[in-house]
């Protein structure tokens, strides 16, 4: 006797009691069970339905001109995994109503299809009979009835009969499941490569599944620690700007509460404050999940999977505290026997990951690269054969796939870009209705879907054209004088936050405007996805043609930059930019100072220090031939010019010396007066226009912020003890405009830096690179003959303490008219800091008597950069640290915080870090001096 179970939508009822009539009459000893139609809402199967399907022999999904339900899904999860336990004695059919779509549903292609205009009529009910007799096969052209293309969005479980291409990553995720022990598989490669898809149709299919992939060279046994994978409790998230509320949100979907049951919201309540004041953990949320279950008389699940999707959320979107939360339940709910989870996350993201200190410790890297041009044909041929659809030639597989091959090399957004191209001629062959695809070779190009994703983002973000017209222009696109704008991949240094803000959205689907990439040696970039929307979209032809003079000028500028650079250190001085390059490139930089990146800034000065060096060696030889008083002495002179040595000595003997002698020398400590200092005492050792000095006492000190401090980051722990054995000098206030140019004027230093247009004086000095600092201090030290030189980082965050254990230098709250910065409610006269600098000194002291420790500028110290401080010096010394290759600086510290920054970065434990030829308006310097005797 045959006993049919038949799942439907109940807007379909009518259809589905045809059904089991007609099934009934043509077979009178079968036996047809209806689903209950008041299953609740996000509930899986009850006993008596898995009870049900356990019993029939066969299993029809009934899709019908209301599609398919949401209670269709359970059911079929059921019948699905009855059917790969026992296959042959088990019928699973779908019977569709022609012209619908076929559901997106798991192995869907593998059952008996039966596709009719009328689903009860005696021939389509004859060959349901006959499928389950074992003689029905599916109907030739299933390919009109569904894609198997996913266009731009990511493929899912229900897509994994048409995911090809990565068996070896997918065995590598489940492998390392399978063993792992306190481990996160992290799923790391570049925008666009498919990590979303290889998780969702590869991993989580396979789980599901309870196999390997179809085809894969895994020949051991499925994993043991997968024992009835099947029936796990499957939850997905993306951490989203709230990611403790994603993390419960996708628990309680599972406890079948209706969108309006007030319960919902008072659970979630509950269970954000318990899990972010760390009174609750992840094996927490499976307890009540469990005992949940329990109350709606469903089986417990023998396992939970966790799936992060889109992890970079964390570090772009989510507010810091709740980021260390929830990384901290993360990295320490995967050591539950019962929980298996996996994070996907873009490779541009991979330093930030560095720094989260839990996620870091338990990752298990999976890399996943670009697909090659056989996974590419894989991809691009075998979904078609399923479906028994046909290329119109077997050319056309290998335009298509030798295209993208060579798309993928250059564009590492090229596989959404594929796939959405593949789905469009999908669709065009439904239409034609001869099964055939088809795609003019000459025609065939991935851009063309970028045009429409772009007009359509542009729409909806109408307030950021400017920022988008900033990005798309000025920093990815590069054009010759003679041509056609083409792609400039830009560092992430040259955007803004809100501009990579942007950045980061137009990566991620559904926009795929752009890709980011990140290196081996942590350097973050973006480029657009195809340099195809240069040529499609008109809006960006027009932006651009609006840019071109600039845009001409910079593409030059940086060639000259990079030829510079290239260049040997001996004849670096030839290949600065000269006359009327320099002259150009001077007036952009007063113009577009903001557009033009920092290496290329930075060239513009050096080229300009070049052609300073070169007038004052002609106006050194002006003077000595004025003075000459004999043709040979001339020659002579001329020649000593010659050798270089002139300017140096002339302006020693003109202007230094007698600098030094009547600023300088009388007012150097002597080594008796060097002797009496005590903490507290100040000094300065210059008539004026240098550092007044405060001398801070010998001391141990906490170094780092507890994980408890609001607005704490991975990388200012752990906390250790750090002692500093002897006094030391610092600067009572941040080098100033007045300090800076008394060194421009009388030594070494750049003449051209920047105050931004808000005055020097005893304003601190900004728009000053780390070796700009270490001119400074190495000038101070060659004229008083005194160790002057950067505080350490562990001495900055010791002197900024100074004495307490407090948030800020004054306690655990920002306050009010304490510092200069954003948000810091400054009422003292100076109603811009939230705008700009203010002279130092402006606000209160520390109690060593020190200034601006937090606040106003961010301040240079001697550190190189590391992630967290796991080995780091505990005497107070800096720590040292090799660059990265390929790179000559190995990133240096700043720290305090500055008068554009928000008050949590004026924590005294708050640390950042830029490359050493960094300039910005909210950064400069203090100095410090060891005390020798």
């Amino acid at each position: 006797m045959q006993r049919w179970f038949l799942s439907y939508h109940s807007p379909d009822q009518a259809l589905a009691e045809r059904l089991k009539a007609a099934i009934e009459r043509k077979d009178a000893s079968a036996e047809v069970f209806f689903a209950p139609s008041h299953l609740r809402a996000g509930g899986s199967w009850s006993a008596q339905l898995a009870e049900k399907i356990e019993q029939a022999t066969g299993f029809i999904l009934l899709v019908g001109e209301s599609g398919l339900g949401k209670w269709q899904v359970p059911e079929y999860d059921e019948a699905l995994d009855k059917w790969v336990k026992s296959p042959a004695g088990f019928t699973l059919a779908l019977v569709l109503l022609e012209g619908q779509t076929a559901p997106g549903l798991p192995f869907l292609r593998r059952l008996h299809w039966i596709v009719s205009p009328d689903p009860t009529s005696d021939s389509a009910v004859a060959r349901l009979l006959e499928a389950a007799s074992g003689r029905e096969g599916n109907p030739r052209e299933l390919w009109r009835y569904t894609s198997p293309y996913r266009g731009l969005e990511a493929m899912e479980e229900k897509d994994s009969d048409y995911f090809f291409g990565r068996k070896r990553e997918t065995v590598a995720v489940l492998s390392t499941l399978a063993g792992a022990v306190d481990q996160l598989p992290i799923l790391i490669g570049n925008s666009g490569v498919g990590k979303s898809s290889l998780a969702q149709a590869g991993v989580l299919a396979a789980l599901k599944r309870q196999a390997w992939p179809d085809d894969t060279a895994a020949v051991q046994p499925w994993p043991s620690a997968f024992d009835r994978s099947r029936q796990w409790c499957f939850l997905s998230l993306r951490p989203g700007t709230d990611p403790l509320k994603s993390l419960i949100d996708c628990f309680l979907d599972t406890w079948q509460f209706s969108a309006t049951d007030p319960e919902r919201v008072k659970h979630q309540r509950g269970w954000l404050d318990l899990l972010g004041k760390g009174q609750a953990s992840l094996p927490d949320l499976i307890a009540a999940t469990e005992r949940r279950r329990e109350e709606l008389e469903q089986p417990s699940p023998p396992g939970f999977f966790l799936y992060v999707d889109q992890g970079e959320e964390l570090y772009v979107r989510a507010e810091a505290e709740q980021r260390r939360r929830f990384s901290e339940l993360i990295a320490t709910g995967i050591s539950h026997p019962r929980l298996r989870a996996m994070m996907s996350l873009r490779s541009d993201f991979l330093g930030h990951l560095q720094s989260d200190e839990p996620l870091y410790n338990a990752r298990q890297q999976i890399d996943v690269p670009p697909l090659r041009e056989a996974e590419l044909r894989e991809i691009v041929s075998r979904p078609a054969q399923l479906l028994a659809a046909r290329f119109e030639n077997e050319q056309l597989i290998d335009i298509i796939t030798q295209r993208t091959a060579e798309d993928s090399i250059k564009d590492v957004g090229a596989l959404p870009l594929l796939s959405y191209t593949l789905d469009d001629m999908w669709s065009q062959m439904v239409r034609q209705g001869d099964g055939t695809l088809r795609l003019p070779a000459q025609s065939f190009e991935l851009g063309g879907v970028l045009v429409d994703r772009a007009n359509k983002f542009l729409e909806q973000h109408r307030d950021a054209e400017n920022a988008l017209r900033r990005i798309f222009t000025l920093r990815l696109a590069t054009v010759r004088e003679d041509g056609e704008p083409t792609r400039r991949r830009a560092e992430r240094s040259e955007f803004s936050d809100e501009e990579w803000r942007l950045v980061s959205e137009l990566a991620d689907y559904p926009n795929r405007l752009l890709v980011t990439i990140g290196t081996a040696t942590g350097q973050t970039y973006a480029e657009v996805a195809h340099e195809a929307i240069f040529r499609r979209w008109d809006k960006l032809r027009q932006w651009i043609a609006e840019e071109r003079d600039f845009l001409v000028w910079h593409s030059s500028l940086e060639s000259a930059r990079r030829a510079w650079q290239a260049a040997p250190q001996d004849a670096k001085h030839d290949a600065v930019l000269m006359g009327l390059s320099l002259a150009q490139a001077q007036r952009w930089l007063a113009e577009r100072e903001g557009d033009i990146p920092l290496a290329d800034r930075v060239f513009i000065l050096q080229s300009r220090a070049a052609a300073q060096r070169r007038r004052l060696r002609v106006q050194a030889l002006v003077a000595a031939v004025a003075v000459c008083e004999a043709a040979v002495i001339c020659i002579g002179f001329v020649g000593w010019l010659n050798r270089g040595a002139v300017e140096d000595d002339w302006r020693f003997y003109t202007m230094v010396k007698p600098y030094i002698a009547k600023q300088i020398t009388p007012f150097v400590l002597t080594a008796a007066a060097e002797h009496t200092l005590k903490a507290g005492d100040s000094f300065r050792e210059c008539a004026k226009d240098c550092p007044d000095m405060i001398v801070v006492p010998a001391g141990s000190f906490t170094m780092g912020s507890p994980q408890s401090e609001t607005g704490r980051a991975a990388n200012e722990g752990p906390q250790h003890a750090v002692t500093i054995a002897k006094p030391f000098a610092v600067g009572k206030f941040e080098v100033t405009f007045a300090d800076w140019d008394a060194c421009v004027t009388y030594g070494d230093c750049n003449p051209h830096v920047s105050d931004s247009g808000w005055g020097r004086g005893q304003r601190p000095v900004i728009n000053v690179t780390w070796d700009d600092a270490q001119q400074y201090v190495g000038w101070l030290t060659k004229t008083t003959g005194k160790p002057y030189r950067l505080l350490s980082e562990a001495e900055y965050e010791y002197a900024a303490r100074a004495g307490t254990a407090t948030v800020y230098p004054w306690g655990n709250e920002i306050g009010s008219d304490n510092a200069a910065c954003d948000g810091c409610g400054s009422d003292s006269g100076w109603g811009s800091a939230e705008q700009q600098t203010v002279p130092v000194g402006s606000f209160k002291a520390n109690r060593l008597g020190l200034y601006d420790m937090v606040g106003n500028v961010w301040e240079w110290v001697a550190d190189c950069w590391h992630a967290d401080y796991v080995g780091a010096p505990v005497d107070g010394s800096a720590w040292r640290g090799q660059a990265p290759e390929g790179s000559t600086s190995c990133g240096r510290v700043i720290r305090g915080g500055s008068w554009r920054d928000p008050p949590p970065d004026l924590r005294v434990a708050a640390r950042k870090w830029y490359n050493d030829l960094y300039l910005d308006s909210t950064v400069g310097f203090r100095v410090a001096r060891t005390i020798e005797h």
